[in-house]
C-alpha cells in the first residue's frame, strides 16, 4: 500500500489528549507531523501553557520507530481564527513526505483504527485524492459525579441508548489539496457530494473536559468567534448527574449542525467499550 502521513496540532490541550491519541494510530502510519506555534500563541491570538518537558518525553516514548517529527512556526498570522486553522494544517500537510494524508486533533480517539487502515483503506487507495473522506465522531459531553463519588460520563445518545453518529469530519485526504475550513478541503468545496463516509469511529473529547480547560477551547478553536453567540456553554454548566436526563432534543448551534437526541450516563472507564459494541452503527 502506499505510505501514509498523519498530522496532528500541539495546543492548549496536548497534555491531556495527544499521546493518547498518537498511539491509537501510531503503527499504521509511515510518519507523523505535529504543529506547534513558535510564540505558543493560539489561533485566536491567546497565549497558552503546556507542560512541554512532559509531553516531550512522552512522545519520545511513544516514537519507538522515529516517525515523529515537531514543526514550529507563526501559525497566529491572521486575526480571523478559522484562517489560521487553514494555514497551520495546510502548512503541516506541506512538510509531509507522502501524498496521502490522515488529519487527527489531539481529542480524537479512534476506536477501530485497525478495521479502518487494514480493510478500508486498500478499498480506497486508488481515489482518496479525489474527495474528502470521513470519520464519525462519538462525542463524551461532560463528566460527573454521583452522590457516592463514582464518576460517569454523559454521552450523546439516540433515544435507544446507541451511540449517537449523526456528525462525521473529514480525515483523509491528498496532499495536493487545500484545507478551507479545518479539515474541509476543496475537494468537497462545492458540497457533499465529494465526501465519503468511512467506517472510521473516534471518540471526541472536545466537550468532556474540566470547566476551565472546555472554556479555553471554546474560546480558542478555528470557529471562536461563534462562541459568544452559542447557547452551548450555558447549557453544559448547569447539566449534572440529577438533571441530565431533561435534556432532548438539545440544539448544538454553532458547535455543530445536528441535533443531539438525548444524554446517557455511562461509568467513565466505559466509554471506549459502549462505543466498540456500536461501531458498525455509524457507517449504516
Amino acid at each position: 500500500m502506499k505510505k501514509k502521513s498523519a498530522i496532528s496540532l500541539i495546543s492548549y490541550d496536548a497534555n491531556r489528549f495527544l499521546a493518547d491519541s498518537i498511539k491509537k494510530y501510531y503503527g499504521y502510519v509511515d510518519e507523523i507531523v505535529l504543529g506547534i506555534d513558535k510564540d505558543r500563541i493560539t489561533w485566536s491570538g491567546n497565549n497558552f501553557t503546556i507542560d512541554e518537558n512532559e509531553l516531550w518525553s512522552e512522545l519520545q516514548k511513544i516514537d519507538t520507530e522515529g516517525k515523529i517529527s515537531i514543526i514550529e512556526e507563526d501559525f497566529h498570522k491572521s486575526k480571523i481564527a478559522i484562517e489560521n486553522d487553514n494555514y497551520e494544517r495546510n502548512f503541516l500537510k506541506a512538510q509531509c513526505s507522502h501524498d496521502w494524508i490522515f488529519s487527527f486533533d489531539a481529542d480524537e480517539m479512534l476506536v477501530n483504527p485497525k478495521e479502518f487502515f487494514y480493510d478500508y483503506c486498500p478499498i480506497v487507495e486508488n481515489y482518496y485524492n479525489k474527495v474528502d473522506i470521513l470519520m464519525t465522531w462519538a462525542t463524551p459531553y461532560k463528566t460527573v459525579e454521583d452522590e457516592a463519588g463514582e464518576s460517569f460520563c454523559l454521552f450523546i445518545a439516540n433515544e435507544d441508548d446507541t451511540p449517537f453518529f449523526g456528525e462525521n469530519q473529514g480525515v483523509v485526504t491528498s496532499k495536493d489539496s487545500t484545507y478551507t475550513y479545518a479539515r474541509w478541503t476543496d475537494k468537497s468545496a462545492g458540497g457533499t457530494a465529494n465526501r465519503v463516509r468511512s467506517p472510521l469511529v473516534a471518540v471526541h473529547w472536545s466537550l468532556c473536559r474540566p470547566d476551565s480547560e472546555l472554556h479555553e477551547k471554546i474560546n480558542n478553536i478555528g470557529h471562536s468567534d461563534i462562541v459568544e453567540k452559542d447557547p452551548f456553554y450555558q447549557i453544559w454548566s448547569q447539566v449534572n448527574i440529577n438533571n441530565y436526563h431533561e435534556l432532548h432534543n438539545f440544539k448544538t448551534s454553532g458547535l455543530g449542525e445536528a441535533q443531539w437526541p438525548k444524554l446517557r450516563a455511562i461509568p467513565t472507564n466505559e466509554v471506549e467499550n459502549y462505543v466498540k459494541e456500536h461501531v458498525t452503527g455509524a457507517y449504516q
